[in-house]
């Protein structure tokens, strides 16, 4: 509740776009993780749809939001 996260968010994006020249940043997300998907969407990261059964962890299958920011939306922004 301090702003770390969006710190450390905004900080990774800087990197990867102004230092590493990537196209496309994305975030995989629980559907339960609330606080989470407000803190992308807050940062501008738009979500792209729900990747049933995606990824499987301590034996079963969780479904994941997948958010993405690209290159030219942080160009705008910046």
């Amino acid at each position: 509740g301090k702003g770390l996260a969006q710190e450390a968010v905004r900080a990774v994006l800087a990197h990867g776009f102004n230092e590493w020249d990537l196209n496309r940043i994305e975030a995989l997300v629980l559907p339960n993780n609330t606080a989470s998907q407000r803190l992308l969407e807050r940062l501008g990261f738009q979500r792209e749809g729900l990747l049933r059964q995606y990824e499987k962890t301590r034996g079963h299958f969780d479904d994941l939001y997948m958010y993405s920011f690209l290159q030219s939306e942080w160009m705008r922004g910046n």
